[in-house]
């Protein structure tokens, strides 16, 4: 199945050939796949919480300015209702950023770097694009 579902509402009427060779290439064209939605706008870089859910975990992502020495976006992300992340959870901790990303249709940026902060937390320093 196509990914993106598309409803058709056109009906040929009899018309003999020409008729039904000018209604399916007006069909073919109605009906078409539609074009995949573009890029959502992201939230400010305020430190709101969002919380997403990758199972079998949910997780918090927070989206903050780096500060004034250094410019630019970081995800900070923390772990829900289940143990605190530590330094062997990076691979988990980006799959809930890329989930954060995909919220807006986006993905994460390819240069995001990932550290392990205390207090259980993992930081990208990057942001989705």
């Amino acid at each position: 199945m196509a990914p993106f579902a598309h409803r058709c509402l056109i009906s040929v009427p009899r018309l003999g050939r020409l008729g039904a060779a000018l209604g399916l290439a007006l069909l073919v064209q109605a009906c078409g796949p539609s074009a995949p939605p573009g890029p959502l706008t992201m939230p400010l870089a305020d430190g709101r919480e969002q919380t997403v859910r990758v199972s079998p975990f949910t997780y918090v992502v927070n989206r903050r300015e780096r500060g004034e020495s250094r410019p630019g976006v970081m995800l900070r992300v923390t772990r829900v209702n289940a143990r605190d992340l530590d330094y062997s959870d990076g691979l988990r901790a980006k799959k809930a950023v890329e989930a954060y990303c995909a919220t807006f249709n986006r993905q994460l940026d390819p240069r995001a770097v990932g550290r392990f902060s205390t207090p259980n937390a993992w930081v990208f320093d990057g942001d989705c694009q």
